[in-house]
């Protein structure tokens, strides 16, 4: 089945280019291109793509501004001239991030990547889904179950997934991972930790203990941590 897909993008020339160009691979069907956000709401509000190819410089509206508004979530593809925006670009957990002029080779990649995570999400069971995510470590899809995972680190561009039987180095920022898991069994407790809510095993007023590893516990984080996890419980004292 070809994914569905969309493009948006203000330059005429960039619209027509790119969905010659996916044609021209196949696996994916264009279903509609949109010169602007505000256009493009309404078609992904009635389609359902599985797909958008987004352009972030974009006049009225930016393409960043765009994803912050869609209910409907398709997996993205941004595409723009400027290579500055690519960090904060997979804070939204974009597929890929093509600069500009986009090659067909560039191209192609991009469309491998978001058919692999399509199959990944469509073929794995329901209660699968639930208890594990995806994450690509050295150019390949690993799967994580969410039991496993201690806690998680950022560094610079980079975070450490941390498990107790290994250690995932992804390229993602704590922000973008931190939208992919469940409130109710992470929580943040520093700018650069997430910890997981069942390996807590004990709390101070600046630090959590997951096992034998002491996580810093921040002022900035210590009020939503009280009431998310300590709340009715004795350990409350201490903080």
């Amino acid at each position: 089945m070809n994914l569905k897909c969309i493009i948006i993008d203000d330059e005429p020339a960039a619209r027509k280019g790119l969905a010659e160009d996916i044609r021209e691979i196949g696996q994916l069907k264009v279903i509609s291109t949109a010169a602007n956000a505000f256009e493009a709401l309404e078609q992904i509000n009635n389609s359902q793509p599985d797909l958008i190819f987004l352009d972030i410089g974009m006049p009225g509206l930016s393409g960043l501004d765009f994803l912050k508004l869609i209910k409907v979530k398709p997996m993205v593809i941004l595409t723009t001239a400027y290579s500055e925006y690519a960090l904060v670009g997979y804070d939204f957990g974009v597929v890929d991030y093509l600069l500009k002029p986009i090659s067909v080779e560039r191209l192609k990649i991009a469309c491998a990547k978001a058919r692999e995570l399509f199959n990944y999400r469509n073929t794995r069971p329901e209660t699968e889904a639930s208890e594990s995510f995806y994450v690509k470590v050295n150019g390949k899809m690993e799967k994580i179950a969410l039991a496993d995972i201690l806690y998680i680190e950022a560094a610079n561009n980079y975070i450490f997934i941390h498990t107790a039987a290994k250690r995932y180095i992804c390229y993602l920022t704590l922000k973008g991972i931190e939208a992919q898991l469940p409130k109710e069994k992470f929580i943040r407790v520093h700018k650069s930790f997430i910890v997981s809510r069942d390996h807590i095993r004990q709390v101070s007023k600046t630090e959590v203990k997951i096992n034998d590893v002491a996580i810093p516990l921040s002022k900035n984080f210590r009020n939503e941590f009280q009431k998310g996890v300590v709340q009715n419980n004795s350990l409350r004292r201490y903080l």
